[in-house]
């Protein structure tokens, strides 16, 4: 991936080869330049129809679009105020008649020009680990049900990497199943992109098989320069409490100490997932998500988890 292209994003989601291939022609990069033609700020955004509105949006597989901004070292005052004037032209640069619905990246913590200009933010939460050199701390901070489930599996699996997709898939469909629902996800989409990343050495796809040939989970994990993301997972319904899941997740931050210093569970909202995650010791850390939506995309939002508590659905 060329010098230019790492130099004006934060995380490989908002990388030209990334977008390409998950926004299919409907993406566009906002960016403000110094007098002297170079970029000091750059925001990739992803064009949609949500509920037949024009939407900025995340696009799939992709757990952040934010904000780069060069940095010049100044004090935190002058570093906030320059920040200011750059969201505020980034602000003016969406396209009209657009309805907002992204979350931005990590690095984007000066939130508030956009609750200036209306929009609605939420924090969302992502569970980091920083300082890979140290596996022996990191393994100290494990709760003790990951060790165990971890020493568990160790006896009964054995991990191996893969570079067919089939396996992942195979996983994800069964835990889908095993909640009677479908894979969100384009298939022919998640094969794009792995293809794309296996070529420039940026993902990793670990998985458990016992002595049988029975595989218990698989998890894939995506690389940029400084960050490893722990994209997806599945597992085999048959052998939930193998410990199989905790022993790849394991493998996968050992695997990524020899690359970068952060490992990014990339958390969620729901809470038995954030439960497991916050097991192996992370640090909690916030993102925003920014919204700004016309009166009935506002309505359905409001009702979306009301509903969702209704049926039952996590």
């Amino acid at each position: 991936m060329d010098k230019e292209e790492r130099q004006y994003v934060n995380s490989v989601f908002e990388k030209d080869c990334w977008l390409d291939i998950v926004a299919k022609g409907s993406w566009e990069r906002i960016t403000i330049k110094n007098k002297s033609g170079d970029t000091i700020a750059s925001f990739p955004i992803y064009k949609a129809r949500y509920m037949g509105f024009k939407t900025l949006k995340i696009p799939p597989f992709t757990q952040t679009l934010g904000i780069y901004m060069e940095d010049t070292g100044a004090k935190l005052c002058k570093r906030l105020e320059r920040e200011k004037k750059l969201i505020n032209q980034i602000i003016e640069k969406i396209p009209p008649g657009y309805n907002c619905d992204f979350s931005l990246d990590i690095n984007n913590q000066y939130i508030l020009p956009f609750i200036w200009k209306g929009f609605k933010v939420q924090p969302r939460f992502s569970y980091r680990l920083e300082g890979l050199n140290d596996l022996e701390q990191i393994w100290k901070d494990f709760k003790e049900n990951i060790k165990t489930d971890i020493r568990k599996a160790g006896k009964k699996v054995e991990i191996k990497k893969s570079k067919d997709l089939d396996v992942l898939i195979d996983m994800q469909n069964k835990t889908f199943a095993r909640q009677n629902r479908k894979a969100p996800f384009n298939i022919e989409e998640l094969k794009k992109l792995d293809d794309m990343l296996q070529k420039c050495n940026a993902r990793e796809l670990l998985y458990a098989v016992d002595e049988s040939g029975n595989v218990h989970a698989a998890t894939y994990f995506v690389y940029d320069e400084n960050r490893c993301y722990y994209l997806m997972s599945g597992g085999d319904p048959n052998y939930r409490n193998s410990g199989a899941t905790s022993l790849l997740v394991w493998e996968g931050i050992k695997h990524a100490a020899g690359r970068v210093n952060i490992f990014d569970f990339e958390g969620s909202m729901i809470e038995d997932i954030e439960r497991f995650i916050r097991g192996f010791g992370a640090q909690s850390r916030v993102y925003y998500n920014v919204k700004k939506l016309n009166f009935i995309l506002s309505f359905v939002e409001y009702m979306k988890p009301k509903i969702k508590k209704l049926i039952g659905y996590k």
